[in-house]
């Protein structure tokens, strides 16, 4: 089977475009043949900028060639910015959107990773409304994010759409023993490792773990934050440096900021023993995929779909304070010398 994938993709740096670069593989490992149209950058075969206007319809020319059209959709890779300076563009993309969906309608799906819920205006939401309609099948991470479609644009009973775990395309990039990354890393073998890893911005809530962490008296639990800005945004810079000053006088607390290739990821997953992802706000995570499939016990905020994501040694968390209190409880059990194991919190 011949498939076309629209997407961001490496060497860019994006979330959206490390998970398209997995799918591609796991298609090709089953005997496809994959092309890839990259958005950004020039990692896939074909590079197009499909922003604004009418610029989607490039990949009508070479979708035809193709027996199914995958399309990554995140709204940033192909609207503009919403402002009235933008509106006609805007409505481009919009009949753009609509007579893709038309044209491609036995060979298309669009991957949600994003869809916009800010919408005031009520012309804008019954734009994309339509777009929704008329997109021939739609696949989601999380029944959460299914329910919140409903609520937001209309109800999916008869329409074409699927629930896919945010991991279902994902595997190692690197597989060493934990002794080993810990020994790369520099960290501890004795350490208790808590490991907040990915892009750092505010709404990833790192600031959370840092500051419930910072009472806990125990030497060997630390707190790792790994990761770089996307954006060099006033915001997401001011952000990473309150971290830092957070951290800055508790030997326990480390801030990393590095730029984190695919094996760099892993090898930190593997030096870890615990995932934080206290997000303030996400849909699914790709982090706490990776987590999973290096077997890690994870400690998450209830926000989104990531209580979908949990298995049973995992704990999930609603306020700091309960993060606090997992916190305290890991430290009581290392301090009676007892085997790490999820403590109940009541």
């Amino acid at each position: 089977m011949k498939y076309l994938m629209v997407s961001t993709y490496p060497p860019k740096k994006c979330g959206i475009g490390t998970y398209a670069y997995q799918m591609v593989k796991f298609l090709r490992n089953g005997g496809n043949v994959v092309d890839v149209i990259s958005l950004e950058g020039n990692g896939g075969d074909f590079t197009l900028n499909l922003k604004g206007g009418a610029n989607l319809l490039k990949i009508l020319k070479y979708a035809i060639f193709y027996d199914k059209v995958i399309i990554q959709y995140h709204e940033s890779f192909y609207y503009e910015e919403y402002n009235r300076k933008n509106l006609f563009r805007i409505l481009c993309t919009h009949l753009s959107f609509y007579l893709t969906f038309l044209l491609l309608r036995k060979k298309l799906e669009v991957i949600v990773h994003e869809f916009p819920r800010t919408h005031s205006h009520s012309t804008a939401r019954f734009l994309e409304t339509i777009k929704w309609r008329l997109c021939p099948k739609l696949v989601f991470h999380t029944q959460k994010e299914v329910d919140d479609f409903k609520q937001y644009y209309f109800d999916l009973t008869g329409k074409n759409y699927e629930i896919r775990a945010p991991n279902a395309y994902f595997y190692k990039f690197r597989d060493i023993p934990q002794s080993q990354a810990r020994q790369e890393l520099g960290i501890p073998s004795n350490a208790v490792v808590f490991l907040c890893i990915g892009f750092i911005q505010p709404h990833k809530g790192y600031d959370r773990a840092v500051r419930e962490f910072q009472n806990i008296n125990n030497r060997r639990m630390h707190l790792y934050v790994v990761g770089s800005i996307r954006i060099e945004w006033d915001a997401y810079t001011s952000y990473l440096q309150e971290l830092k000053r957070m951290a800055a006088n508790n030997p326990q607390i480390h801030i990393e900021e590095k730029f984190l290739s695919d094996e760099d990821f892993d090898t930190w997953i593997t030096a870890s023993d615990v995932i934080l992802i206290p997000y303030r706000e996400i849909w699914s995570s790709g982090v706490l995929g990776r987590a999973k499939l290096f077997n890690k016990r994870v400690i998450a905020s209830n926000v989104g779909g990531l209580a979908e994501q949990l298995e049973d040694n995992d704990i999930l968390f609603n306020t700091d304070e309960e993060l606090r209190k997992i916190f305290e409880a890991f430290s009581k059990k290392l301090s009676a010398s007892e085997v790490i194991k999820t403590p109940e919190i009541s």
